[in-house]
C-alpha cells in the first residue's frame, strides 16, 4: 500500500489525538486507503494544506511586500534601501531577507502547501469515491482550489515556476520551471472541476475555500492568462534569458485567448452572482470595520481570507503608524495609498475616506492632524481602533485578520469587465456591463441617480473599459490587487510614470491642480472622530478658512502640497518594471535544486 508523507501523517495525527486517543489498530491507518476512504481523515488532511499559509512567510512577505509600488499604493519608507526596494522592482536573488531555501519562505513554503495537495488529491482519486460521495467530492474541489490558489500567489510573485501536479517521486525532486501556458492551462482545468465538485452551501467560515472562491478563481486566472505578462521568448523558459529575450506580451497558446475563455470566465462570476448568496455591505466602512473586528462569517461579502493566525496580515503592514504606540523600527516597512489617488474620487465617494487616510493615530486613537504631511497618506481600511481586541503592543504582533483574498466586489467588476469585452451574443454587451458595476456604485455614493449618472457617461466598450480601471483602483486599493491589474492590461510601467508626473503636478499645484490653494485646513469630523475633515482639497476653495470659519475648529498647514519630497516619484520604481515584475527565484532555492532550476528576466547570482 502506498504511504502518505510523514509530515502529512503527523499533522492528521494530531488533529486525532486532540478529539481521542487512537487506538493500538490505529497504528496501520494511516495507509492511504484507510485514510483518503475517510471523510472525516481526509477533512484533516485538506485543512493541513491551509496549515501552509500560516508557515511560509506570508506575513512577513506576501503582504508587506507584493502589493506596492502601483498607481494607488506605494510602500512608505522613503529610504533607498533593499528592503524598501523590493517593492520597487528591485530585488537581488541573493537578498539575505528573502535568499531562503527552507519552508520558510513563499517559494519553499508554497510548495510545501502543494506537496501536501497533491498527496490528497491523488489520495481521493484513487480511494475517495468522488463519483458516489459528495462530501469527499467537495473535499477534492477544496483541495484543488487551494492547490490552484498556491500556484497563482507563486506565478504572481515569481512568473514562471515548476509544474508539480503529483506527489514527489525520485525522478521528480528537481524540476525546471514550466511554460505559464502549462500552469495556466493546469490550474483553470482544475478550477473548472473544483466548481463541479463543490455545492453553494453555508461554509464554516470565510477561511474555507468553497464553490464562489473556485468560481471567482476561475475568473481571475482567466482575465490574468489571456491578458498581458513579462514572459521569456519561445523556448527561454529557464534559460537564464536576459531581458533582450523576454517581453511583455500575450499568449499564443489558442486555448488560452481571451475569445475562449471570457465566455467560460462571466458564466462563473455569473453563476456566483445568481446562486452563491453573497452581497454587498451597504455601507464601506461596515465592512472594514468588521474585517479589523475578526469577523469570519460567510455569507456576507468576503468570499475567501487567507487562514493567517500566527503572523500579522492587513493592520500589521498598512495600519496607520503610531510612533506613540508602536516605536518605528529602523528600516521597517509599511505601505500606504498614493497620496495623488485622494484627489481622483467623486467628493461624494464613501470609499475615499474610507481607504485615503491622511495622517497618523494618537495615543488616544483618533487622527493626528499635526503629523499630516502629503509625503505619507495611509489606507485607512485597516485600523486598530476598529478592532475588537486592545491594541497590540508592538508592530509585530499577530492581528489575526484573515487577508481579504477575494470579496463579493470582486466578483461584480470581474463580471462587468468580461461582459464589457464580450458581444452581447455571447452573453456580454455594454449593458450587462454597467448592470455588474452599478451595485458597486450605488454602494459607493449611496445615491443611485449619481450612480445612474456616472453610468451615462460611457457610451461604447472602449471608453466604459476606463471606467473598470477606475472603479477597481478606488473599490481595492491597499488590497493588493492591483498589480495584477495592471500587469495584465499591460499598462504597469505606463501607469508608473503618469503617476509619477502627477505627484509631481501636485507638489507644483500644476496641470489639473492648478487652482488648488496653497493652505490645507483639517479638522476633527465634528460627527465622526475617526476621520480628518480637509478643506483645501479642491479647486476654488477659500484661501482663508479660519477666516470665513472662525468657529469651525480648523487649523492651517501652510503651503501644504509643497512640502512632498521628491523621491515619492522619483523612487516609484528602481528598475524597468516591465522587465522586473516578477521577483527572482532566491539563490539558496536554485542551489538547492542542483542546477536544475534558473532564473530568467536578467537576474544574475
Amino acid at each position: 500500500m502506498k504511504k502518505i508523507n510523514v509530515l502529512l501523517i503527523v499533522m492528521i495525527a494530531a488533529g486525532l489525538m486532540a478529539c481521542e486517543p487512537l487506538s493500538q489498530k490505529a497504528q496501520s491507518s494511516f495507509e492511504s486507503s484507510n485514510v483518503f476512504s475517510n471523510v472525516a481523515l481526509t477533512r484533516f488532511a485538506v485543512n493541513a494544506i491551509y496549515d501552509s499559509y500560516g508557515e511560509n512567510g506570508y506575513g512577513t512577505d506576501y503582504f508587506q511586500r507584493y502589493g506596492p509600488n502601483t498607481d494607488i499604493e506605494t510602500v512608505q519608507n522613503p529610504t533607498d534601501n533593499e528592503i524598501s526596494n523590493a517593492c520597487r522592482y528591485e530585488i537581488s536573488p541573493t537578498w539575505g531577507t528573502l535568499d531562503i531555501a527552507t519552508t520558510v519562505g513563499i517559494f519553499g513554503g508554497n510548495y510545501r502547501g502543494i506537496e501536501r495537495a497533491n498527496i490528497a488529491i491523488q489520495g481521493m482519486e484513487e480511494f475517495g469515491n468522488i463519483e458516489n460521495d459528495k462530501e469527499m467530492a467537495a473535499l477534492y474541489g477544496e483541495a484543488l482550489t487551494i492547490r490552484a490558489l498556491l500556484y497563482t500567489d507563486l506565478m504572481n510573485l515569481y512568473g514562471e515556476v515548476p509544474a508539480r501536479f503529483k506527489p514527489i517521486t525520485p525522478e521528480t525532486m528537481y524540476l525546471p520551471k514550466a511554460d505559464r501556458d502549462v500552469l495556466y492551462k493546469q490550474l483553470l482545468s482544475d478550477l473548472e472541476t473544483a466548481a463541479k465538485c463543490m455545492e453553494y452551501k453555508d461554509l464554516p467560515m470565510i477561511t474555507q475555500a468553497g464553490k464562489a472562491c473556485a468560481q471567482g478563481m476561475y475568473a481571475r486566472l482567466a482575465l490574468q492568462a489571456a491578458g498581458y505578462s513579462c514572459r521569456p521568448d519561445e523556448g527561454y523558459v529557464n534559460t537564464g534569458a536576459d531581458v533582450d529575450h523576454c517581453h511583455v506580451r500575450k499568449s499564443t497558446d489558442p486555448a488560452l485567448q481571451a475569445s475562449v475563455l471570457y465566455p467560460k470566465a462571466l458564466k462563473a462570476v455569473e453563476d456566483v452572482i445568481e446562486h452563491g448568496g453573497f452581497r454587498l455591505y451597504d455601507d464601506f466602512e461596515e465592512l472594514w470595520r468588521d474585517y479589523c473586528s475578526h469577523h469570519v462569517e460567510v455569507g456576507k461579502e468576503i468570499i475567501y481570507g487567507l487562514p493567517v493566525v500566527t503572523a500579522g496580515t492587513h493592520l500589521r503592514y498598512h495600519a496607520v503608524p503610531d510612533k506613540q504606540l508602536f516605536p518605528l523600527e529602523e528600516n521597517s516597512n509599511y505601505n500606504g495609498v498614493q497620496p495623488n489617488l485622494y484627489f481622483k474620487y467623486e467628493k461624494f465617494d464613501q470609499r475615499r475616506d474610507v481607504t485615503c487616510y491622511p495622517s497618523k493615530i494618537g495615543a488616544n486613537g483618533k487622527p493626528e492632524g499635526s503629523t499630516m504631511t502629503p509625503v505619507y497618506w495611509y489606507c485607512g481600511k485597516w485600523r486598530d481602533r476598529w478592532s475588537n481586541k486592545p491594541y497590540r503592543t508592538g508592530r509585530n504582533d499577530a492581528d489575526k485578520c484573515k487577508y481579504t483574498y477575494l470579496r463579493y466586489a470582486d466578483i461584480l467588476l470581474m463580471a462587468s469587465e468580461l461582459a464589457n469585452e464580450l458581444p452581447a451574443a455571447e452573453g456580454g454587451g455594454l449593458e450587462k456591463a454597467k448592470a455588474y458595476m452599478r451595485p458597486v456604485l450605488v454602494r459607493a455614493y449611496k445615491n443611485e441617480t449619481k450612480a445612474d449618472a456616472y453610468l451615462a457617461r460611457f457610451s461604447d466598450s472602449e471608453g466604459f473599459f476606463e471606467a473598470i480601471k477606475e472603479q477597481r483602483a478606488f473599490e481595492f486599493a491597499g488590497e493588493n490587487l492591483r498589480r495584477a491589474d495592471l500587469i495584465r492590461w499591460g499598462i504597469l510601467k505606463q501607469s508608473l510614470d503618469e503617476t509619477a508626473r502627477d505627484l509631481e503636478n501636485l507638489r507644483d499645484r500644476a496641470g489639473h491642480y492648478s487652482q488648488l490653494p496653497y493652505n490645507l485646513y483639517w479638522r476633527l469630523n465634528p460627527e465622526n472622530d475617526d476621520y480628518l475633515e480637509l478643506y483645501g482639497t479642491h479647486d476654488g476653495e477659500d484661501e482663508n478658512k479660519t477666516v470665513t470659519d472662525p468657529n469651525g475648529g480648523w487649523t492651517k498647514i501652510s503651503n501644504y502640497y509643497g512640502r512632498f519630497t521628491p523621491n515619492r516619484w522619483t523612487l516609484i520604481y528602481k528598475q524597468n518594471p516591465d522587465q522586473k515584475m516578477y521577483r527572482p527565484i532566491p539563490s539558496a532555492v536554485l542551489t538547492n535544486n542542483m542546477g536544475v532550476l534558473k532564473n530568467d528576466y536578467g537576474y544574475t547570482l
